[in-house]
């Protein structure tokens, strides 16, 4: 499930019932750099809820 708000940030959720953590890819791997690249362009949190997690990103609207 995804969400997207807009006002003076463009914030960007989703959701899932995996508990997603940012960890390194192997250096070879095509895969596994999403929240990694997002935690590096814009504010990136979570919050619990009662089953996964739901992460966020807010990116400053010009």
């Amino acid at each position: 499930m995804g969400r997207l708000a807009l006002a003076d940030t463009l914030r960007i959720e989703v959701s899932d019932a995996r508990e997603p953590e940012p960890r390194p890819p192997a250096p070879d791997s095509e895969a596994g750099r999403g929240l990694l690249l997002v935690e590096a362009l814009a504010g990136l949190g979570h919050e619990d809820r009662v089953v996964g997690k739901t992460v966020w990103a807010e990116l400053a609207v010009p």
